[in-house]
C-alpha cells in the first residue's frame, strides 16, 4: 500500500495536530495566568518598552530565520551530515545575530528616543545566542510526527519562563522581569532539548549549498514576514507612543488566542502530512480542504466570540489600568482570524516548490497593507491602524486561498463551500449576542458582575453557533465536512461511554 493511500495517515496527522493544539492550549493557559498577574504588577509602558525592543530583534530574527526544519521534513532521506549542517548554519546565524543586536543596541535606543531599550537588547542578544545551541534533533521529531515530545519541550520552556518571570516581577516590579525570565528559562530548556531529542552535534557544512539555496528564498519570505508582523509595533511606537504599543500587544495576546493556539500549532503536523501525500494530487487537495474546513469550524466561533465579549474580557483580564483596550481586542480578534486563513495556505506553496510564487505574492500584499495602516494610524490612531489591518487581512485571505486553489487544482468556490457555514453561524451568533446585551443588566464595576455577564453571553453565543451550524449543515444535505467529523467523534464517544457504563453495571 502506498504512503498516499495509507489509511492511518489522516489519523496520525490528526493525532499529531491534536497534541500540538493541546500543547499550545496548555501554553496559552500558562500565558493567560501569567498575563493576569503581570498586568497588575506592571504598567502599559513596561510592555511597550519590551515590545519595541523585541520588534527590532524580531525583524532581524525573522529575516535570518533559516527554515531548515521545513527542508529536513520535506527531504525523502536525511543523513547525519544534513542534520549537522543545519545545526552548524543555524548556530552561525544565531551568533552573528547576537553580535548584530548587541552592537546596534545604542543606535536603536537613540532612534526610538528611549534609552531603556539598549540594556534590554543586550540581554535579548544573549537569549539569541542560546537559541543557536538548541538540539537539531527536534527537526527529526517533526519528520517522525513525534509532536508529543515537541509538546513537552514547548510547555517546559513556557512554564519555566512563567515561574521565573512572575518571581522576578514580584522582586523587581518592572519590565526587567520579562527579559530576564526568558533568558533564565532558555538556559534550562536548551540542555533539555537534547534530553528529548538526543543528537551529538558536530560542525559540518557539507550540505551548505543546498541549505543556502533554500535560504535565499526564505530570506525574501522572511523579509515580508518581518514587515508584515512588526509594522504595527513600529508604526505605533513612532506615531503614537510606547503606551500604545503596550496596549496593542496586550490586546493582541488575548484576542488572537484561537489563532496562535489552534491555527498556528497545527501547521507543522499538517505540513508533515502533506509531505506524505504530495505525489497524489487528489488526496492532497482533499486533505487541504478538509483541514481548512475543520480549522474554520473551530477558530471562527472562538475569534468572533472573543470580540463579542471584549468589554468583559478587558475588565476581567486586564484591569482598570488598561481601560479603553476593548475596541482593540475586537479588531485584533477579527484581523488575526482573517490573517490565519491566509497563512494557512503557506504550506502548499512550500510543498509544491513554488516558493518564488509565494514570495512575489507576499511582497505585493505587504505593499498593499503598509500604506493602508499608515493612513489608518494617521486618521484614527491605534483603532485606525487596526481597521487598516482588518481591511488588508480580508483581501489577503481571498488572494492567498485563490492562489492555493490554482496550485491544488480546485476552485475558490470549493474553499467557500468548506467554510461558509461556519462564517454564517458566527454572523447569526453575533446578531443574537449583540441583541442579548440589550436586556442583560447594564455594566457594573465588579469582578462578580463581569464574570456572570461574560459567562451568560458566552453561553448564549456558543449555543446559537452550534445550533445554527448544525441546522445549516442539515439544510445543505449533510455534506462531508467538519460537522460530519465532529458528529462521528461525538457518536463514538457516546457509544464508548455507554459501553463502559454497561460493563460497570454487569460487574
Amino acid at each position: 500500500m502506498s504512503v498516499a493511500s495509507e489509511p492511518s495517515l489522516g489519523r496520525k496527522v490528526a493525532a499529531a495536530a491534536g497534541v500540538m493544539v493541546a500543547g499550545r492550549l496548555a501554553i496559552r493557559l500558562i500565558s493567560i495566568f501569567s498575563t493576569l498577574i503581570l498586568v497588575r504588577l506592571l504598567v502599559p509602558e513596561d510592555f511597550g518598552i519590551i515590545a519595541l525592543a523585541s520588534a527590532i530583534f524580531a525583524i532581524a530574527d525573522t529575516l535570518t530565520a533559516t527554515g531548515y526544519a521545513i527542508l529536513l521534513v520535506r527531504r525523502a532521506e536525511v543523513d547525519r551530515d544534513a542534520y549537522d549542517t543545519a545545526w552548524t548554519m543555524n548556530l552561525i546565524r544565531c551568533l552573528l545575530l547576537c553580535l548584530l543586536v548587541a552592537l546596534t543596541a545604542p543606535l536603536q535606543a537613540w532612534a526610538f528616543d528611549e534609552p531603556r531599550i539598549a540594556p534590554v537588547l543586550l540581554v535579548i542578544s544573549g537569549t539569541i545566542a542560546l537559541d543557536g545551541f538548541m538540539s537539531i534533533g527536534l527537526a527529526r521529531l517533526q519528520r517522525e510526527l513525534r509532536f508529543d515530545l515537541l509538546f513537552r519541550q514547548q510547555v517546559a520552556q513556557r512554564l519555566l519562563s512563567f515561574i521565573l518571570t512572575v518571581a522576578l516581577a514580584l522582586i523587581l516590579g518592572n519590565y526587567w522581569c520579562l527579559v530576564l525570565g526568558n533568558l533564565a528559562a532558555k538556559l534550562i530548556t536548551v540542555p533539555y532539548s537534547y534530553h528529548l531529542a538526543p543528537h551529538r552535534p558536530r560542525f559540518c557544512l557539507s550540505h551548505w549549498r543546498e541549505f543556502f539555496g533554500f535560504s535565499k528564498w526564505m530570506f525574501c519570505f522572511n523579509l515580508c514576514l518581518a514587515a508584515d508582523g512588526q509594522s504595527p509595533n513600529l508604526t505605533l511606537g513612532a506615531a503614537v507612543g510606547v503606551s500604545a504599543v503596550g496596549s496593542y500587544n496586550a490586546a493582541y495576546q488575548i484576542s488572537a488566542t484561537p489563532v496562535t493556539e489552534v491555527a498556528v500549532p497545527i501547521r507543522q503536523p499538517l505540513y508533515a502530512g502533506y509531505a506524505r501525500v504530495q505525489d497524489d494530487a487528489a488526496l492532497l487537495r482533499n486533505h487541504f480542504l478538509d483541514s481548512l474546513g475543520l480549522l474554520a469550524a473551530v477558530i471562527i466561533p472562538l475569534s468572533v466570540g472573543i470580540s463579542l465579549v471584549a468589554p468583559e474580557v478587558e475588565r476581567i483580564a486586564l484591569g482598570a489600568k488598561w481601560e479603553g483596550t476593548a475596541p482593540l481586542i475586537v479588531l485584533c480578534a477579527l484581523y488575526s482570524l482573517a490573517d490565519s486563513f491566509a497563512h494557512f495556505t503557506f504550506n502548499v506553496f512550500t510543498l509544491k516548490d513554488r516558493f518564488r510564487m509565494l514570495v512575489v505574492t507576499y511582497i505585493g500584499l505587504v505593499f498593499f497593507r503598509l500604506p493602508i495602516i499608515l493612513l489608518g494610524v494617521w486618521l484614527g490612531g491605534t483603532v485606525g491602524l487596526l481597521m487598516g489591518m482588518l481591511v488588508s487581512a480580508s483581501v489577503n485571505m481571498v488572494v492567498w486561498n485563490w492562489q492555493a486553489a490554482q496550485l491544488l487544482g480546485h476552485r475558490l468556490s470549493d474553499t467557500v463551500k468548506r467554510v461558509w457555514r461556519s462564517f454564517t453561524a458566527a454572523a447569526l451568533m453575533a446578531v443574537v449576542v449583540l441583541a442579548a446585551r440589550q436586556w442583560v443588566p447594564p455594566d457594573q464595576a465588579g469582578l462578580v458582575d463581569d464574570t456572570w455577564r461574560l459567562a451568560l453571553l458566552a453561553g448564549i453565543g456558543a449555543a446559537v453557533h452550534l445550533i445554527a451550524q448544525a441546522v445549516l449543515w442539515w439544510l445543505a444535505g449533510r455534506p462531508a465536512g467538519p460537522e460530519e467529523r465532529m458528529t462521528g467523534m461525538l457518536r463514538s464517544a457516546w457509544m464508548g461511554m455507554r459501553l463502559r457504563l454497561a460493563n460497570s453495571v454487569h460487574r
